[in-house]
């Protein structure tokens, strides 16, 4: 009875498990498989695709726009994971109040994330054009600016690896997956037991005492998962980046992923493309690498 039950679930999960395996799994061999290869579209059909070990990671490494790409990618995870998770922790209490129409708040709050990617990116574009942002109409409708932000192709306020273009592509990439991340973090919120919060009152604990004493540690578990997510997503992103600057200007905001594609269809250097999207996985490995042991240590503690 229990093998018929086994051999039932197995079969279940097996047209999933074909699915993930045929456009998971083996694009990402045939990557690691091409990264190792001479693959480049211009000498293939004279040369055909040698085997160079790893003298694609050699080129790609001495090619300074692979570390400009490589820091901007640092950047953007940094801003767009730190900012998402803060502003979801504070949407995520409001949405957990007792108040009329909370309903359809968080029925609202869902727009962002069932918007693809692609139209995000359209809808921002016109939201950043210089000279058509309704932003910059009602910042200089109030006086609070005498010029218009170029905020896609401003090359000249640049602050370290922070630039006006990063930080419009990111706040894009932040309002996108805001709703994600409120809506783990609600769960979470009301998994806490209440009677946790009024023994803390009566105790006299202020507002910011129950949120740093028993609000973040109870929601922990589910911050870490958030965090890891969030920086594997964050570090393979692609969409929008390459859709609202195309990596630019001057490549301020050109990430590995576009990078990558950039290498592979621009130059029709697939093996170099690949090599960067190798290092894509592997850095995205090493992150998940990480959050599994760090959980089979406390697990192991507890």
């Amino acid at each position: 009875m229990v093998r018929r039950k086994n051999a039932f679930c197995y079969l279940m999960v097996a047209p999933m498990l074909a699915l993930v395996l045929v456009l998971g799994v083996y694009p990402m061999l045939q990557t690691l498989g091409m990264s190792v290869v001479q693959y480049d579209l211009m000498r293939i059909a004279r040369e055909g695709t040698p085997f160079v070990g790893l003298e694609n990671f050699r080129q790609i490494c001495a090619e300074p726009r692979f570390w400009i790409a490589f820091r901007n990618t640092l950047v953007f995870v940094a801003i767009v994971v730190g900012c998402v998770v803060a502003l979801g922790l504070l949407v995520a209490q409001v949405l957990n109040m007792d108040f009329r129409g909370r309903g359809v708040l968080r029925s609202l709050i869902l727009v962002p994330w069932v918007t693809p990617p692609v139209v995000s990116s359209a809808i921002w574009i016109w939201m950043y054009m210089a000279d058509r942002s309704p932003i910059n109409h009602v910042l200089m409708s109030l006086g609070l600016l005498h010029a218009p932000i170029r905020f896609l192709t401003d090359a000249t306020k640049v602050w370290g690896p922070f630039s006006v273009p990063m930080g419009a592509v990111s706040s894009v990439r932040i309002w996108n997956g805001l709703p994600f991340v409120t809506v783990m973090l609600l769960a979470g919120l009301q998994s806490i037991p209440h009677e946790v919060y009024e023994a803390a009152e009566i105790d006299g604990a202020s507002s910011i005492a129950k949120f740093r004493h028993i609000t973040l540690p109870m929601l922990g578990p589910v911050l870490s998962v958030l965090v890891t997510l969030l920086t594997i997503g964050g570090i393979g992103h692609f969409e929008m980046n390459y859709i609202m600057t195309l990596g630019g200007p001057k490549d301020l905001t050109n990430v590995l992923s576009v990078l990558a594609y950039q290498s592979a269809f621009t130059f029709y250097r697939f093996d170099l493309g690949a090599a960067i999207s190798a290092i894509i996985l592997l850095s995205t490995g090493a992150v998940a690498a990480f959050y599994i042991r760090a959980q089979l240590r406390a697990t192991a503690a507890g």
